[in-house]
């Protein structure tokens, strides 16, 4: 598994899109409780789209509480 910290840009359905190298992020959850500028933590398992923006399956997305 592979870690990465980034920045939300933008979150709808089970899709967020963060900055860090600007990846597309799909889960299997919700992301309403994701808003532009939270700091997150997403665990994947590696694999990355060449694609742009890049994509990952996040197996977990996790935010930091103010």
């Amino acid at each position: 598994m592979v870690t990465m910290t980034a920045t939300v840009l933008q979150a709808w359905g089970k899709q967020v899109l963060v900055r860090d190298n600007s990846n597309l992020v799909h889960t299997n959850y919700s992301t309403s409780n994701l808003s532009a500028g939270t700091q997150v933590r997403i665990v994947y398992n590696g694999v990355m789209t060449a694609s742009i923006p890049p994509q990952i399956n996040a197996q977990s997305i996790c935010y930091f509480a103010d």
